[in-house]
């Protein structure tokens, strides 16, 4: 079975994860390049090999975080399941005007034409479709 969207969102989740660790292992090394003159001289050469591995990583990861947002946005997104999120929206919300504003913040928040920003735009024509009719 392929892949789904919600799948690839928290393999990007995990990306972000990923990145935001390496900061603190750079966030470290400079923690301990503070403290050299106090520590062995062999802790500037790890220091050293660590930030240049770091960047190394940094671009790896970063080329993975753009391979699942292709894959990702190559996903069509299902008519039945945004019907589905309009209908909980107004069904918990209750207030189409803030659901329509809410939604409309949701979709700005990504790329256009990303798979998320067609979620939430197809979201908001829902909503605005319902408003119009009452």
């Amino acid at each position: 079975m392929a892949i789904t969207a919600p799948e690839l969102t928290k393999l990007l989740t995990e990306t972000k994860k990923a990145r935001e660790s390496l900061d603190r292992v750079l966030d470290f090394v400079d923690l301990i390049n503070k403290q050299l003159d106090n520590l062995p001289a062999d802790v500037r050469t790890s220091g050293i090999e660590i930030k240049d591995q770091a960047s190394v990583i940094e671009e790896q990861i970063e080329q993975i975080r753009q391979h699942i947002n292709s894959e990702l946005n190559k996903i069509p997104v299902d008519a039945d399941e945004v019907k589905q999120a309009a209908h909980q929206l107004l069904l918990y919300q209750g207030n189409i005007s803030q659901v329509i504003h809410w939604a409309e913040g949701q979709k700005r928040s990504h790329q256009p034409d990303s798979y998320w920003w067609r979620y939430w735009q197809a979201v908001s024509d829902i909503i605005k479709g319902q408003q119009g009719q009452q």
